[in-house]
């Protein structure tokens, strides 16, 4: 006797599963993208750390001291305003961005919050005149400031 194949389609078994593996991947993919706040979050958190090591580096390399100055959803650097070593006052001197025009100044997107220590700024040797921990909500990550060496983690 001989048999003849069928290859006309799937069994039903095998739309099935298909089926259930789409439905759990969905349990579990679906919701990532459905809020980007938790993204926003993350990236203006790298963003902030990353204006405050240049900060720290900058400081460093000029020998003058560099402000970062937080808001409750914005940052900014400045230098002195006239003088370096100590500093006079801060605000009028905005740090120029290495790569695109205008001030090293950043906003936060929309939702994201900056809670920090205040303002601060690094002295020509790269130490903080203040620490402590800088933290971006909702989420709470946190940049923390190292006292004595200005490391930014």
């Amino acid at each position: 006797m001989l048999y003849q194949s069928r290859a006309n389609g799937f069994t039903l078994i095998e739309l099935i599963m298909v089926i259930v593996v789409l439905g759990a991947l969905s349990l579990f993919v679906a919701p990532s993208f459905s809020s980007k706040t938790s993204f926003d979050t993350l990236s203006f958190h790298q963003e902030l750390k990353t204006a405050i090591r240049f900060a720290h580096k900058l400081s460093i390399a000029s020998q003058c001291e560099v402000q970062v100055s937080l808001a409750a959803n914005s940052y900014a650097l400045f230098y002195p305003d006239v003088t370096c070593n100590p500093p006079d006052a801060f605000g009028a001197n905005p740090v120029n961005h290495p790569v695109m025009s205008g001030g090293y100044a950043g906003n936060a997107p929309s939702g994201v919050t900056i809670t920090s220590f205040g303002n601060f700024f690094f002295t020509a040797s790269g130490a903080p005149n203040s620490s402590g921990t800088i933290t971006i909500n909702p989420g709470g990550r946190q940049i923390v400031i190292n006292a004595l060496t200005g490391f930014v983690q």
